[in-house]
């Protein structure tokens, strides 16, 4: 996983960071949630690293949304911290043509959308459908 520097001081970080062989921990996804639609969300929190091997350390983001911000959390451990895989909804047998039709066939669009609990509400209620979806159009990929 590389990063990627966009402005004058990221890349001066970047040339140092290869100079000194130094390492990076990064979630490797955004931290910063602008507001303004126009803006891309950017990966702003990481951490910089030396003579730490990946396999001792824990990176992981903190989703507090009370800002703009996700910071992240290093765990730096002094034995081989064991990793589970990660989940997943999906696999490549994934039936997206099925899972489309699921969602379509189920999606509520006219909803009212008032009161904090009405979003809280469809929140829980889309990210279920979604799952569903994806459980139905994915085959087992246990033996």
């Amino acid at each position: 996983m590389g990063l990627t520097f966009l402005t004058t001081k990221g890349r001066e970080l970047s040339k140092v960071i290869q100079q000194k062989n130094y390492s990076f921990l990064s979630t490797g996804t955004p931290t910063y949630w602008p507001t303004d639609g126009n803006i891309i969300p950017g990966l702003l929190d990481f951490f910089v690293t030396s003579g730490i091997s990946s396999t001792y350390t824990d990176i992981r983001s903190s989703y507090d949304l009370t800002s703009e911000h996700s910071p992240i959390i290093a765990t730096l451990s002094t034995s081989v911290i064991a990793r589970k895989p990660t989940p997943r909804l999906h696999n490549s047998k994934t039936n997206w043509d099925t899972y489309r039709q699921i969602i379509h066939d189920k999606v509520n669009l006219p909803i009212k959308l008032k009161e904090h609990e009405d979003i809280e509400l469809e929140t829980k209620n889309l990210l279920s459908l979604l799952q569903h979806a994806a459980k139905e159009a994915t085959p087992n990929s246990d033996p």
